[in-house]
């Protein structure tokens, strides 16, 4: 969520045979040798895997099979606190979206020979290696190459025990670098079986117009044509932040949810929004202190900020109100939308800038809102009732450790119970298992939530 607490910031790419090739390191290591061998047997594995994966912003079905062959050796003398990793590896992933049938490949293999797994955290562990095969290779349905991802890979996982346990529980990510970080596994993807979004994407740096932030602006087709469109507002997490600049307003897109979605053709063309993604910029100040190193440091920050007042222009590390609300002043006087079918939507710090844009001046101007993965306890306690003024649906993943899931699930449940305002709509949606990123499950769809269609049944007046 924040640099004022540690978190993972999700992998844009997750190959899930990986999974299964660290439950062969658990069981080389933890069962064929002792904790001070110096070589490991190399152990061969394979298998198949099936999962759902919608980080791209719609779902696709995957299958995919997978071999090796692996050694772990613990070190010895100087490098006793350090695994040696050597792995030859191949894989093979189809992707295909249920609702078009379309479908394309990843695949890959390489090797790593005799390469130092580091530790990066308590029981957190890095390999990083020179890929000496083809690290990832995209192709379409006939089978041509359309991509291919080169450089050196970061496997990042989880132990549960101290060097050298081995007994991996969880695979975090996987991070290349040396290849364009504009091209991404989704960007591939999105020119295979995408919608062809990205083509009515703009960027719209602090000062190229009169808004008081930079921005993102996704025009939907028809637009200027007719009726007025429905406004959809996207307010980014912390991984977003910028000053509005050329150079910085692309952390909105590589930061997560509706804005990468579209620059990777993810966004369905048949939602008839203009979206606009601004930037908040987190200008520190000495005089707003965030000592959150603790337990769901994202919910400690967020209520700080409220409690500081969410000072501005320097102390909110997250987005607030008042910034939320000269921007959508802004959107109204220079776009072609409905003023009562105005909508609002964020992630983490986005999320709990929704929550306190409904505490302060929703009522009448917010049609509907989603905020996902956000702290609203403090708005509850400011505004009450009253933040039930517009319909709300809001997601968090049950295993968050970043953002409490009592920010959602408490607030909600509280206004469940308000006698005044009427409550128009209010929606709960917690996904067991989910860790802080709840969007992708939201904003895809793949779940069964609509949250657009939903939204579009709400006008404020």
């Amino acid at each position: 969520m924040s640099s004022h607490t540690a978190s993972v910031s999700p992998g844009r790419h997750r190959p899930r045979w990986w999974v299964a090739v660290l439950g062969a390191v658990s069981v080389v290591v933890g069962v064929s040798a002792p904790a001070d061998a110096t070589a490991v047997e190399q152990a061969p594995y394979s298998g198949t895997a099936e999962w759902m994966d919608d980080s791209c912003g719609y779902r696709t079905d995957v299958t995919a099979t997978f071999s090796g062959r692996i050694s772990i050796r613990a070190g010895t003398g100087p490098d006793s606190s350090y695994y040696f990793v050597t792995d030859n590896y191949t894989f093979r992933e189809v992707h295909t979206d249920p609702a078009t049938g379309r479908w394309f490949v990843i695949r890959g293999d390489g090797q790593f020979k005799n390469v130092q797994a580091e530790q990066v955290g308590d029981n957190l562990f890095e390999v990083t290696n020179k890929n000496a095969g083809q690290l990832f290779v995209v192709e379409d349905s006939t089978g041509t190459v359309r991509f291919r991802f080169a450089g050196v890979v970061t496997f990042r996982v989880l132990d549960t025990g101290g060097i050298p346990d081995g007994q991996f529980v969880d695979f975090l990510g996987a991070t290349v670098a040396g290849h364009d970080p504009q091209v991404s596994v989704c960007s591939a993807a999105g020119s295979l079986i995408g919608t062809g979004s990205a083509s009515r994407l703009t960027a719209l740096p602090l000062g190229a117009t009169t808004a008081p932030l930079g921005y993102y602006e996704y025009l939907p087709p028809g637009y200027g044509l007719g009726a007025k469109k429905p406004l959809l507002v996207f307010l980014h997490g912390y991984g977003g932040y910028g000053d509005g600049s050329p150079a910085q307003l692309p952390n909105v897109i590589n930061d997560a949810g509706i804005p990468y979605y579209i620059a990777n053709n993810g966004w369905a063309v048949d939602r008839p929004f203009v979206v606009l993604a601004p930037q908040h910029n987190d200008i520190g100040s000495a005089a707003y202190p965030y000592p959150c190193d603790v337990p769901f440091g994202g919910s400690c920050v967020m209520r700080l900020q409220h409690d500081y007042g969410n000072p501005l222009p320097a102390g909110s590390p997250c987005w607030a109100p008042s910034e939320v609300r000269s921007f959508l002043d802004y959107a109204l006087a220079h776009y072609d939308v409905d003023p009562a079918r105005v909508y609002l939507t964020g992630l983490s710090c986005g999320g709990y800038g929704v929550w306190e844009s409904l505490a302060q001046f929703g009522a009448g101007r917010i049609a509907a809102a989603v905020p996902i993965a956000g702290e609203g306890r403090p708005a509850l306690e400011s505004a009450g009732c009253t933040l039930a003024s517009a319909p709300i649906w809001a997601f968090h993943g049950d295993a968050d450790d970043v953002v409490d899931p009592a920010g959602s699930i408490d607030t909600v449940t509280t206004l469940r119970t308000c006698p005044v305002p009427p409550a128009r709509d209010l929606r709960l949606t917690v996904y067991p298992g989910v860790d802080h990123n709840s969007w992708d499950h939201a904003y895809s769809g793949s779940q069964g939530q609509d949250i657009y269609g939903w939204m579009l049944g709400f006008t404020t007046g």
